[in-house]
């Protein structure tokens, strides 16, 4: 729904571009605003709201202050960049005139990089240990002494301190240069999405004159295409009631009444959380309790199997051949792809590690085939001195296992960890085997003499390990500095000097005989052979066997073959005798399913259901059974009498039952305790009365359907519908249907209010009307009172005639109907009917809340005399929705709210003695 543009912020000073860069950036992103879809298609929708208008408007200072207005925070840190760029520029022109330099300050400048590149010289080289350890003496010495002479001259310090600084910001410059685009890029873009569309927004608002909301153009709709989706439901007040009943009790009936299209199928469907089980059973209007109560117990049994993990099964046989043909397809689609990789990726595991396999196979052969023969010696003595009764105790204990494995065989959880021995045999091993992979350097006396080396100071190379511990220092210090600097760009380039710094140590490992030793330790292929071994075990544990159905499982799958096919068993048996004479006998027997009779249906149902509710209890959820559509029965004694034959399914213990009711049955159940008792009063525990949305449930439902559509359509909607949703969306999308059949007509995409609300009040008026005649000339007319019909003719000619807009001679025929039907009985020959006069009040007051609506749209000023309407409680679209929720009760009750609605937009009421002479002539 379209929402009128912020206003500008009334505190503050104006702001303004005082660059020229940001008014290149400003321009540019006024040429992107005026281009994005929201803007453009506003274009020409008056006279006057063209781009060449708008532009020149956005040159304006204040249409400029009110586009950074909405840009506020970025504008603010982009010109913080701004300032900080420059202070760095005049820092940095300010050290460039005061830097000074003499012996001591050069030398010390000098000794750093000098020091470093002797360093790397000294990794390469293959000095002796004294040679190598007087080297680097002599550069500690060069490098310190120049920083300490140079620190105890004040001359010198200050020198050194200020081309430090110089240093420093000569750094910074091109940081500051980096971080004031980034800001400038992040200011532009947001400028081009949420500053200058929003200041063109108004812009076109001010040039669009009265009512600049009134004007329908294309958009985004989608919401209004579609009758039903989770994706565009609303919560409301009717939801967070029905969430609070549900949590108070832990089982019960509870009913969910409301008018038709109020929105209790949608509170249905949305009632079930994540781990709530939800079946949901739609009443026919023609319908037999068996087949109900059958059609609930399959799907219960279907939705369970599914909810559990498992397929339903399929009871169409198909031959054996099909069926093999398609699980081997459906296991060769799942294994393609590991394959394709896992092929290779095992070569190539095999390669690297058959030369270390075959070793260990080779040393470790003999060994293990001598402890295997001998455990299997031992096994066999003691089973042959318990088999021959020489170990009476082992004999004793065999028996008392043998006991228990037979008392475990019902057992479940036995079961289960059985089934998970092995894996879990093949996990413990390969966390023993990855770990032991690692550890294993610690007993190796190779590996613990080359890390030795690392740290002796008189084995030579010590320079490379000098150098690689000064190359990690560095790279933990730009990462520290990358954790702690504000700026973005400063991040970057102390991460991207950490990695080149890490890079750099890794290359001086790789280059260093004592590293090399370490890498390529002859131990090292065993200790991958054995990670990757526990890698595999690791996977292999954690496959899972087929998870053996629950019982609940195999009795739902025993129910769907019961409910849903016809078992026949037969047997057959033979006997005789051969020879010259021939004697013998046959026997044959069969056995058939016999079809469930209901009441044992009934006890079936409401027995699973409460295995179901039980499961689905301890898995902290709550089981909901949606009985929906029973207000399509007809009346209310066939929706009682429905309740009252499927009252046995109810009650089941932890169930919890929504039945969507119309709003007499509600009626009746708050009548319960009274002399007239019916099947509401034991049938049902607590009831939800679903009330129509209010003004801001209507808003809210339309934005999240159709966000572009704008406040008074919505509330020419709400007004027609009564803030019911589904005649809400209904009437939405025949605006939708009017405007594109206006557009195209006029090849003008831009429709004005008075023209839609015009034309849909009056096709809304001309239905009902048609309806009422339909009503009326059923009943029997004379000659004398046949003027009557004829007035709804000439009224529906009218409509019929001014459906492009409003007439005089319409409004004129509008006032006489809707006062008509307050003109009391006279008695007279040309009176209607009494079984018509009902009729004729009701259309009469229909007619008359159709004309106040017209009244209201018609005129251009809507929004002024919008804001005078509202300063009364009867001028409100509330209020009208509620005089049109009215009509449903009484046209008596209704006619004082159209009245007092009339009265807060200063229209005059109509009354019998308002009577016009007659209605104007039929329009030819």
């Amino acid at each position: 729904m379209q929402i009128a543009t912020p206003p500008t912020p009334a505190a503050g000073p104006l702001l303004s571009c005082d660059t020229a860069a940001e008014r290149g950036a400003y321009a540019r992103a006024v040429a992107a605003g005026l281009d994005s879809p929201q803007v453009r298609r506003r274009f020409d929708a008056r006279p006057g709201v063209t781009a060449a208008a708008v532009l020149a408007e956005m040159e304006s200072p204040d249409t400029v202050g009110r586009a950074l207005a909405y840009v506020e925070p970025s504008l603010r840190s982009y010109r913080t960049a701004v300032r900080e760029m420059d202070r760095t520029r005049g820092e940095l022109a300010r050290l460039r005139q005061v830097v000074g330099a003499d012996v001591w300050s050069a030398l010390a400048v000098v000794s750093v990089p000098a020091c470093v590149t002797a360093l790397f010289y000294l990794q390469r080289s293959a000095f002796s240990f004294w040679v190598e350890q007087a080297l680097l003496v002599a550069l500690f010495i060069a490098t310190t002494v120049p920083f300490v002479v140079a620190v105890s001259k004040p001359r010198s310090k200050q020198n050194l301190k200020t081309q430090f600084e110089l240093f420093l910001h000569l750094l910074y410059l091109p940081l500051s240069a980096v971080e004031v685009r980034n800001a400038a890029k992040r200011w532009e873009d947001d400028l081009r999405v949420n500053g200058t569309p929003g200041a063109a927004l108004a812009v076109i608002d001010e040039l669009m004159g009265t009512d600049p909301h009134s004007v329908l153009l294309p958009g985004h709709y989608d919401g209004l295409r579609t009758a039903a989706s989770v994706d565009w439901v609303v919560s409301s007040e009717a939801s967070r009631q029905l969430e609070r009943k549900l949590s108070a009790l832990e089982g019960g009936t509870i009913a969910v009444s409301g008018p038709r299209g109020a929105g209790k199928t949608t509170l249905l469907n949305e009632s079930a959380g994540k781990n709530d089980f939800q079946l949901r059973i739609r009443v026919p209007a023609a319908y037999h309790p068996y087949d109900l109560v059958y059609s609930a117990f399959v799907t219960l049994c279907e939705q369970f199997i599914r909810r559990e993990g498992f397929e339903v099964p399929q009871l169409t046989r198909l031959s054996g051949f099909v069926r093999t043909g398609q699980r081997m397809r459906r296991a060769f689609r799942s294994l393609r792809r590991r394959l394709f990789f896992g092929i290779p990726a095992a070569a190539l595991i095999v390669l690297g590690t058959a030369a270390t396999a075959k070793a260990w196979w080779d040393e470790h052969n003999a060994g293990v085939r001598s402890r295997a023969g001998t455990a299997g010696h031992w096994v066999a003595q003691h089973a042959g001195d318990i088999w021959h009764g020489r170990s009476v105790g082992a004999g004793l204990s065999v028996t008392v296992a043998g006991l228990l494995i037979w008392r475990l065989r019902k057992s479940p959880r036995w079961r289960r960890r059985l089934l998970r021995g092995p894996a879990a045999v093949a996990r413990v091993t390969a966390y023993c085997l990855m770990p032991g992979a690692f550890l294993s350097v610690l007993f190796d006396p190779d590996f613990r003499g080359h890390v030795g080396a690392l740290t002796d100071v008189a084995a030579p190379g010590q320079a490379k390990f000098l150098l690689i511990v000064l190359l990690l220092v560095l790279c933990v210090v730009a990462l520290v500095r990358a954790d702690k600097t504000s700026s973005s760009m400063k991040e970057r380039v102390w991460k991207a000097a950490g990695f080149l710094l890490a890079c750099s140590a890794a290359v001086v490992i790789w280059r260093s005989t004592t590293f090399q030793a370490l890498l390529l330790d002859s131990e090292n292929p065993a200790r991958l052979a054995c990670f990757v071994a526990g890698m595999l075990l690791f996977c292999i544990g954690r496959w899972r066997t087929k998870r053996e159905e629950p019982e609940l499982v195999i009795k739902c799958r025993d129910h769907l073959f019961q409910l849903r096919t016809t078992q026949s068993t037969s047997a057959t048996f033979n006997m005789g005798v051969a020879g010259p004479g021939v004697l013998g006998s046959a026997h044959a027997s069969s056995l058939a399913s016999v079809p469930l009779n209901f009441p044992q249906l009934v006890e079936d149902l409401r027995a699973r259901l409460g295995d179901v509710a039980n499961h689905v209890h301890r898995q902290r959820g709550r089981t909901i059974v949606c009985i929906d559509e029973l207000d399509r029965l007809g009346t209310e004694q066939q929706a009682l009498h429905f309740l009252s034959e499927v009252k046995a399914i109810l009650g089941v213990p932890q169930v919890h039952y929504l039945i969507s009711v119309a709003e007499d049955v509600g009626a009746a159940f708050v009548r319960r305790g009274l002399p007239d008792r019916d099947a509401t009063d034991s049938s049902l525990d607590d009831i939800l009365h679903v009330q129509p949305g209010d003004v801001t449930q209507s808003l809210a439902i339309m934005a999240k359907r159709a966000s572009d559509l704008p406040e008074p359509y919505v509330l020419l909607a709400h007004a027609l519908s009564g803030g019911v949703p589904r005649d809400l969306i209904r009437y939405g999308r025949r605006t939708l249907e009017m405007h594109e059949d206006i557009s195209s007509a006029r090849q003008a995409p831009a429709v004005e209010l008075t023209e839609i609300s015009g034309r849909l009040i009056v096709e809304e008026l001309y239905d009902t009307l048609a309806g009422f005649r339909t009503l009326l000339s059923k009943l029997h007319w004379t000659h004398e009172n046949a003027a009557w019909l004829s007035t709804y003719r000439v009224v529906m000619d009218h409509l019929r005639h001014a459906r492009a807009g409003t007439t005089s001679e319409l409004m004129e025929a509008l006032e006489y109907l809707a006062a008509s039907g307050a003109v009391p009985p006279t008695g007279s020959p040309t009176e209607p009917p009494e079984a018509a006069r009902q009729l004729i009040t009701e259309a009469s007051a229909y007619t008359y809340y159709a004309l106040t609506l017209l009244q209201i749209f018609q005129p251009d000023d809507f929004e002024d005399r919008r804001r005078t309407a509202s300063a009364a409680p009867a001028g409100q679209f509330q209020f009208l929705a509620e005089a049109r929720l009215e009509l449903t009760v009484s046209p008596h009750s209704a006619r004082p709210l159209i009245d007092a609605a009339r009265g807060a937009w200063h229209l005059r009421a109509l009354s019998g003695t308002l009577l016009p002479v007659r209605v104007p002539p039929a329009r030819t």
